[in-house]
């Protein structure tokens, strides 16, 4: 797991009736493939399907994987093998057609009538694209949910919320902090996992203090027929959302809703701001050595997952690996563990793949050592946790460690099974 997270992507999105190319995008240091390598790269693809043979992946320097969509537009993604399972891949290249089809619809995709327009209404993707690509902070696309925050006072703004959204004529609204979901209406958590982390990566690329009012469409939901959504900064960081229908307008909801649904909240907006990028609090109670976790409810589809650790006595910097660097460790945690020794999560839309893991028990536990880091994950369903620690942790004390951790994080509030705000 030491070098094991890919350091470069590169996305092919293809026509497949005649592998016309409609974008490319990458990540990392790439080098541009040449328009005869894509075509030998969708020639391959294919001559398997001609010969009734559904091509998936294949390794070589690197790994390439296909996936075709509504037998109309072939995703290809070319990345520095890391090991993992190709289930997680399939499930990025799932998430970046879901992205096409929010910002042209289904029926722009399946039947493809005009490439050249095509290929320009396409471009208003390549923000939410790239965020699919690049974010390691954000690990929602990786777990099919959506990032959420423990702002310990979230009903201070879920009843504003309440009544700001049914005052525009919806029931489907929530509240983002710096990128991370603090509360949401009922409504808003019947979305798909795929859809909550789509429309958190769409917010999180608006630009900061702006309103817009946007057509979108929700690929499960209503793939074929646009929804409006409004998305106004209240305060710089702190966005508040609304699906809804032709009315009210932007400027309606501007003038007359805003100010007096938020105003007189000022108080725990600025509060909920103060965290930063955080996702906990300084108050929530963290487990000796632990210097990241993911935590995830597949059922609530919420994730939380955190890094943010200063040194202290116990864990002094020299073993402290950099923030960057918790980050790779966590998210490589995770592949390297779902899909291999925890079977792969069924959630309510799943890659079509599914993966059998290579035991014949079901295992509920792992961990992991290496030179500056440990890791221990529990899956107990519908939870599962992944947590790192310092290298000076001793490895007897970290299933201990491990299972009070999630002990607190599921008395959460956020991950509570109260119907308001969950």
């Amino acid at each position: 797991m030491e070098d094991s997270l890919p350091r470069s992507i590169y996305l092919m999105c293809l026509t497949t009736a005649g592998g016309v190319p409609l974008f490319t995008r990458s990540k990392g240091i790439v080098k541009q493939l040449a328009f005869a390598e894509i075509g030998m790269l969708y020639g391959v693809q294919m001559f398997a399907q001609n010969h009734d043979v559904e091509l998936q992946s294949t390794t070589t320097d690197s790994r390439v994987i296909w996936k075709v969509f509504w037998d109309s537009i072939t995703l290809i993604v070319v990345v520095d093998d890391d090991d993992s399972e190709d289930c997680h891949y399939l499930n990025l290249l799932q998430n970046i057609f879901n992205a096409m089809v929010f910002f042209v619809g289904l029926d722009s995709l399946e039947n493809i009538k005009n490439v050249e327009r095509l290929r320009k209404d396409l471009k208003c993707c390549y923000a939410v694209v790239d965020s699919l690509l690049n974010d390691c902070e954000f690990l929602g696309g990786l777990t099919n949910s959506v990032d959420v925050s423990l702002f310990p006072d979230s009903n201070l703004l879920q009843d504003p919320l309440e009544v700001f959204v049914n005052s525009a004529g919806s029931t489907h609204g929530c509240i983002h902090s710096n990128g991370l979901l603090v509360c949401a209406t009922n409504k808003w958590w019947t979305l798909t996992g795929f859809e909550l982390n789509l429309l958190a990566t769409f917010i999180r690329t608006l630009p900061e203090n702006t309103a817009s009012d946007v057509p979108i469409y929700l690929p499960d939901a209503s793939p074929k027929i646009p929804h409006r959504l409004l998305s106004i900064h209240l305060l710089s960081g702190l966005v508040v959302s609304v699906l809804c229908g032709p009315s009210p307008s932007l400027d309606a909801v501007k003038s007359q809703l805003v100010e007096a649904c938020w105003l007189p909240h000022m108080e725990p907006m600025r509060a909920c701001l103060n965290m930063g990028t955080k996702s906990i609090s300084s108050s929530f109670a963290i487990e000796q050595g632990v210097i990241g976790f993911l935590f995830i409810n597949y059922v609530q589809k919420k994730c939380l997952s955190t890094v943010q650790f200063a040194p202290t006595a116990a864990i002094p910097a020299s073993k402290l690996p950099s923030y960057e660097r918790r980050l790779e460790l966590l998210s490589c945690f995770y592949r390297n563990t779902v899909g291999t020794i925890f079977p792969l999560v069924k959630q309510d839309v799943e890659p079509e793949t599914e993966v059998s893991i290579p035991f014949t028990h079901t295992p509920k536990e792992t961990y992991i050592c290496g030179p500056d880091y440990k890791a221990y994950a529990i899956d107990d369903k519908p939870y599962q946790l992944f947590v790192l620690f310092a290298s000076n942790v001793p490895q007897y004390a970290i299933r201990s460690l491990s299972q009070k951790q999630m002990s607190n994080l599921k008395k959460e509030k956020m991950f509570s099974t109260d119907k308001k705000g969950s």
